[in-house]
């Protein structure tokens, strides 16, 4: 199968990239910097094209003759006006391009803020209510994601990650732009005091894993799924930090602060495991991901 994939030179897009070249499909990859990732470039298998988000008709041109579109970038803005333009806009019009190039599967990354709180339980059902601008453009985007399926031929489904962790794919490529666990580690090496929020933490996921996901998603006849991208274990950045003072032999002293929160945010995984047979751990990718950093020092 031929796939249009945005974000493949980020850290998400690059192992929903790899992932699909072993599973034998080929690549139309767009990146502003055709030259970044070269392994990935070099791949027989991958046709790398210098473009942006805003370049449609570029986007236009090479969407043709493809099967499926996965969307894994991300378009920023500081504020309402500014979101729409360069990520609501950007995925509308890949929808659309989709739809008039014969595409028959798009796949569109969004995220669990879509839903603007979290609580006890949550489930892929549950209404959004976005309470920022990112939130806001992902649920905006789901939204005409569902619409567009509704209303042609286009399968179209929606993947919501959490926290995505991990090493890079191959060398070279990125690593997760959020650096809590780099800077755990750091702390750990100096000896530092690492301070955490009593209680904080989220259901981890290593971005392998929910490159899986989006192979399933893609294997299958589904249309107009949302499907969170999590592991099931709840993970606490206190139990992460315990873990990086055990591994570097520091005398670091991880330091709990504030109130216990009554119960974790939990996300039902029932979904995936029911549509596709998926579930996933964390434990054994967070401790690699971890002697990884600490060998990075």
């Amino acid at each position: 199968m031929r796939i249009f994939i945005t974000g493949a030179t980020g850290f998400i897009g690059s192992h929903v990239a790899y992932h699909l070249l072993e599973a034998g499909h080929e690549l139309v990859a767009i990146a502003r910097n055709p030259g970044k990732t070269p392994s990935l470039s070099g791949h027989p298998r991958v046709r790398r094209v210098a473009a942006s988000l805003y370049d449609f008709a570029v986007i236009r041109e090479n969407l043709a003759g493809c099967e499926a579109c996965v969307h894994v970038a991300l378009g920023w803005g500081d504020t309402p006006v500014s979101m729409l333009e360069t990520d609501t806009r950007a995925t509308v019009f890949l929808l659309q391009s989709c739809v008039e190039q014969g595409v028959k599967h798009f796949i569109y990354t969004s995220s669990t803020a879509a839903l603007g709180g979290f609580w006890s339980r949550m489930s892929e059902a549950d209404p959004v209510r976005p309470s920022d601008y990112y939130g806001a453009t992902k649920a905006a985007s789901e939204a005409y994601v569902m619409a567009v399926g509704a209303r042609t031929s286009l399968r179209c489904n929606v993947i919501r990650p959490v926290y995505t962790f991990g090493n890079p794919v191959v060398p070279g490529a990125p690593t997760q732009p959020d650096q809590r666990f780099a800077q755990i580690v750091k702390s750990a090496l100096a000896g530092e005091d690492i301070r955490v929020k009593k209680g904080d933490g989220t259901q981890f996921v290593w971005a392998g894993d929910l490159a899986r996901l989006y192979r399933a998603v893609l294997d299958s006849d589904r249309s107009r799924e949302v499907y969170f991208g999590l592991a099931t274990p709840f993970v606490t950045w206190q139990s992460i930090a315990e873990q990086a003072v055990r591994l570097t032999g520091s005398r670091s002293r991880v330091v709990a602060e504030g109130a216990e929160p009554s119960a974790p945010c939990i996300f039902d995984l029932s979904k995936i495991k029911d549509h596709f047979g998926l579930e996933f751990g964390s434990a054994e990718h967070l401790t690699r991901h971890l002697e990884f950093l600490i060998g990075e020092r």
